[in-house]
């Protein structure tokens, strides 16, 4: 027996979800009057029934033409299949990669120095975290009362004062950013610069400080510095 199908009215409507199809049936190659042999079905996905409405002597013919039909559609209920509403408008399509690219360049412009976010980088103010147990009380007395003696009046002087004093306290060459800020609180430095890093990178190009894995230490003319050149004479 040959079976075709035909549909009936408008496409699957997405929101509705409601599928309407007739099926001719032929014997002997002899067509059926259409309208007594008329079958409808009805599928719901959303709630997932079937109404299927056929004279008896072809119903069963219908329940397999069903059970075939079913089988090659994708009934999957409507949280599974985006609705119009879900899918994305071409306008806002189009705007996703700009806004990707867009904050893409915010966060390069955030990490160059010298924008937000800088301040709290390693040899500045804002990362200063004080090391309590770098000096006892005695070194804690003994640096302050150096610095009183030479009372270095530009920020570049009160670094190597406190460089000056690490390094005769600790018998020690070497230190990082942290620890210079530390011996500069300890000595009465205020305020502290905001940006040790700066002052430093400047005091080795005069030649005055150097730098190993340890950290910054004193060279020479920079240790020659605080001991005979402070307190600066006045004119």
């Amino acid at each position: 027996m040959g079976r075709s199908l035909c549909p009936v009215g408008s496409p699957l409507d997405v929101q509705i979800r409601i599928l309407y199809f007739c099926a001719t049936l032929a014997d002997g190659g002899n067509q059926m009057e259409a309208e007594d042999k008329r079958i409808s079905l009805k599928i719901d996905v959303r709630s997932g029934t079937i109404e299927l409405d056929a004279p008896a002597d072809s119903f069963e013919q219908a329940i397999e033409k069903t059970k075939e039909l079913t089988n090659s559609l994708d009934l999957r209920g409507r949280e599974d299949v985006p609705t119009q509403s879900d899918a994305p408008s071409v306008e806002s399509s189009k705007r996703e990669p700009q806004a990707r690219g867009s904050a893409t360049a915010h966060e390069k412009v955030r990490s160059k120095p010298g924008k937000p976010g800088s301040a709290a980088r390693a040899g500045r103010l804002a990362s200063f975290n004080p090391e309590n147990e770098l000096l006892n009380e005695e070194q804690q007395r003994a640096i302050r009362d150096f610095r009183t003696s030479k009372a270095p009046s530009e920020l570049h002087d009160e670094v190597l004062v406190a460089l000056h004093q690490g390094e005769q306290l600790l018998t020690r060459q070497g230190f990082n950013f942290n620890q210079i800020y530390t011996l500069m609180w300890r000595a009465g430095t205020s305020p502290l610069p905001k940006a040790l890093d700066e002052v430093l990178r400047v005091l080795m190009q005069q030649q005055l400080v150097e730098r190993n894995d340890a950290g910054y230490f004193l060279k020479f003319i920079g240790r020659e510095r605080v001991e005979r050149e402070l307190p600066r004479k006045k004119e």
